[in-house]
């Protein structure tokens, strides 16, 4: 595996630990997670993007 795939995957699985960490708060700081768990999802798209070559 490349340096690439492992950060796709990671960011993939930290951005759903942040999300289901804000919907089970979802009071406060759990906007911030469901905040943050949108950003990771992001990346994890850029990264996918870059890894397909389209």
């Amino acid at each position: 595996m490349n340096v690439a795939t492992v950060i796709y995957i990671l960011t993939g699985m930290l951005g759903f630990g942040l999300l289901v960490g804000g919907v089970l708060v979802l009071f406060g700081a759990g906007w911030a997670l469901l905040g943050g768990a949108a950003s990771c999802f992001c990346v994890a798209g850029f990264v996918r993007k870059g890894l397909t070559g389209e």
